[in-house]
């Protein structure tokens, strides 16, 4: 054959995989399963961010399908869900459903879920990172990190406990090693008096604890500057 004839063969035949791939591009891109997630730990009203579960935490889930920019009514549609690849629930028009995060903290869920909606399977995934619970130190003056002589307050702030309000935590305080002794509460009310001199570094520390899980707690601690 020809060599000439094989370019002209092979050029069309590259021009047909071309506009196939084109193809199931655009057509995958067309439709999306939307899968959210919102889980029910505690984090103070002002945070903006993700909410992730702690362990033990409930995890609600919901999903949406969108097909050529329009989400659909899946109400009939057949929806599976599976977590972690073992099927966590199937039903008719099942667009929400809940599971509790069994897995420790800095691991994963991976939930997938399958939409069969006018004779098409449609699916979507979601990856859920299990969160350690943590607590922050909210302390007088943040822009130069110090404290000053006189009364001083720190508030403990809390992320990701599997909790309903601040009264299920317990927080124990200590400033240079000392506990204080208004432990419990998330405010720490610290005099500062002479002859404490000028310059001297406090180092202050907390811990919060789930009343009802010993092994849900939190820890922070910070070093400032007395001026």
């Amino acid at each position: 054959m020809n060599p000439k004839n094989k370019i002209l063969i092979l050029f069309p035949i590259s021009i047909l995989c071309f506009l196939i791939y084109t193809s199931l591009t655009t057509a995958q891109t067309a439709s999306q399963v939307l899968i959210t997630w919102q889980a029910q730990s505690f984090v103070p009203a002002e945070y903006q961010g993700k909410i992730l579960p702690a362990p033990n935490t409930a995890v609600k889930l919901g999903l949406e399908l969108i097909i050529a920019n329009k989400i659909q009514d899946l109400s009939k549609a057949d929806i599976l869900w599976y977590l972690d690849e073992k099927l966590l629930g199937r039903g008719e028009g099942l667009k929400q459903i809940s599971f509790t995060a069994n897995k420790g903290a800095t691991n994963s869920h991976f939930v997938r879920a399958l939409v069969n909606f006018n004779q098409q399977e449609y699916g979507g995934t979601a990856d859920i990172l299990i969160a350690n619970p943590k607590v922050v130190i909210k302390i007088p003056s943040p822009a130069d990190n110090s404290a000053s002589l006189g009364e001083n307050i720190f508030q403990a702030i809390p992320y990701f406990f599997n909790i309903n309000n601040l009264q299920e935590l317990i927080f124990v305080w200590s400033a240079n090693g000392q506990t204080i002794s208004n432990i419990g509460d998330e405010i720490l009310k610290l005099e500062l008096v002479p002859p404490i001199p000028s310059n001297q570094n406090l180092n202050i520390k907390v811990s919060a604890q789930n009343l009802k899980n010993d092994l849900e707690f939190g820890f922070k601690e910070i070093n400032l500057m007395v001026r």
